[in-house]
């Protein structure tokens, strides 16, 4: 017998060997099938009524209903919605993916999240990579937030979203929220209201390196993203953010990033030592240094009164040597020599 046949689809999406489906889990899941009609949804309520995971990943649905996605059928086990298209009506809905899309709010869109109110897992990985006015988006996503009541949300992905600053009650809405993810973005500091952040355990701030051009090409916006920005901006750690994040539990922030270390910078550089917040910051090094000679060194370990100022960091570029460029010294050294 044909092990593939357990995971066959009933109805239209037999048609599709994108589709695979499994029945006694209450699983379907069409990734890249290329589906443009929401149609496709109400097809599952004739042949699936215990529907606990359904993902359509990768799909182009253009026209989204004014109504239940599921039409009148409530499907009150399902669980886990992965799309790469909007929705409605699904209360029960713990998890929802909306990454990698062009997500332009309106204000017709306030209501999006009402109909979901037991979420508690949402990811907005690269969703909001079009140009247009922040500080309007911000507000449009800000109301909408705030108006959804997700008192049950406990992981928010903002990641990889061009973000140079984020709304200072961003964490007030979700009351619950214990992980926030804002890596690869472009922020300089992190300037949140503290007093929500009562239950992070987990708050990641990481950039780990330059984007390369064809990185910037894969995110969408190359030509949207100034030259000045391709750098991480999180080279030091401000005042402020110290302040607010000497008030988290031990090994909440994730902050691999290329810091700078010269003459001023022994203030951030002793709170590091001194806290428990930061999550392997032995892992931590100056990507960049005043001087030289201290590229790579840990922030744990170097000599801050070695630091000075006779290098503009700004100007330099990264000498943290590259293992492919010493292993290829290394071969042209055993070339020469024999």
């Amino acid at each position: 017998m044909d092990p593939n046949l357990q995971f066959l689809c009933r109805g239209s999406l037999s048609d599709y060997a994108a589709c695979q489906c499994k029945e006694d889990e209450g699983e379907v899941a069409c990734i890249n099938a290329q589906f443009v009609d929401t149609e496709v949804f109400f097809n599952l309520n004739a042949h699936y009524k215990s529907l606990q995971k359904v993902t359509f990943h990768g799909n182009n649905f253009q026209d989204l209903p004014s109504t239940s996605l599921f039409g009148s059928v409530s499907h009150s086990r399902l669980h886990t919605l992965n799309i790469s298209a909007n929705y409605i009506g699904l209360p029960n809905l713990r998890v929802l993916d909306l990454s990698n899309n062009e997500i332009v709010l309106k204000e017709s869109d306030i209501d999006f999240l009402t109909h979901t109110p037991r979420l508690t897992h949402l990811y907005l990985r690269r969703a909001f990579t079009a140009t247009i006015n922040r500080t309007i988006q911000f507000d449009l996503m800000m109301r909408m937030f705030q108006k959804a009541n997700l008192k049950h949300l406990e992981v928010l992905d903002l990641s990889y979203n061009f973000l140079q600053s984020v709304p200072y009650d961003l964490p007030c809405p979700f009351p619950a929220l214990s992980s926030l993810d804002l890596r690869q973005n472009f922020l300089k500091t992190l300037a949140v209201n503290s007093s929500c952040l009562a239950n992070i355990r987990f708050l990641d701030l990481s950039r780990t390196k330059r984007l390369r051009n064809r990185e910037c090409k894969e995110m969408g916006a190359l030509e949207e993203v100034p030259s000045s920005l391709k750098w991480n901006q999180f080279y030091s750690l401000t005042s402020t953010f110290r302040q607010l994040a000497s008030k988290a539990p031990p090994d909440t922030y994730v902050l691999r990033n290329p810091f700078h270390c010269d003459c001023k910078s022994s203030d951030y550089v002793t709170w590091v030592r001194s806290t428990d917040v930061i999550r392997d910051k032995h892992t931590l090094v100056c990507d960049r240094a005043s001087p030289r000679n201290f590229v790579g060194a840990r922030l744990v370990e170097v000599p801050l009164h070695k630091l000075d100022c006779s290098v503009n960091l700004f100007a330099m570029t990264s000498n943290r040597p590259r293992l492919f460029t010493v292993a290829f010294v290394f071969f042209l050294i055993f070339f020469l020599t024999f």
